[in-house]
């Protein structure tokens, strides 16, 4: 069985008139944070999937768990989750762990 290419797969996708928009997962990462001078180290999976919706930011990322911190109301979700290179999307996915 032949491996489909991340782009031909959205172009395929892109081209079905029942889809209005895809994406296609391109790399999972399993991290432990360093929190706490060493003593605490979260687990973190981040997901980045690669689409066509934004031609300009292709790359979007999820991630398994949102900070809350006692200063805050509730969780920190990240208003901004899609970028222009695949790095971009997984610094970020980071930043907006550990920062907040």
């Amino acid at each position: 069985m032949q491996e489909i290419e991340i782009d031909e797969l959205l172009e395929e996708l892109k081209e079905n008139s029942e889809i209005s928009e895809s994406y296609v997962l391109a790399r999972e990462i399993r991290l432990f944070l360093n929190v706490r001078a060493g003593h605490f180290s979260p687990e973190l999976r981040v997901k980045v999937y690669k689409s066509t919706v934004l031609q300009q930011y292709p790359y979007h990322f999820r991630i398994s768990h949102h900070a809350q911190t006692p200063h805050q109301a509730g969780p920190y979700y990240p208003s901004c989750t899609w970028f222009e290179t695949e790095e971009a999307a997984i610094e970020k996915a980071i930043f907006s762990t550990t920062r907040f």
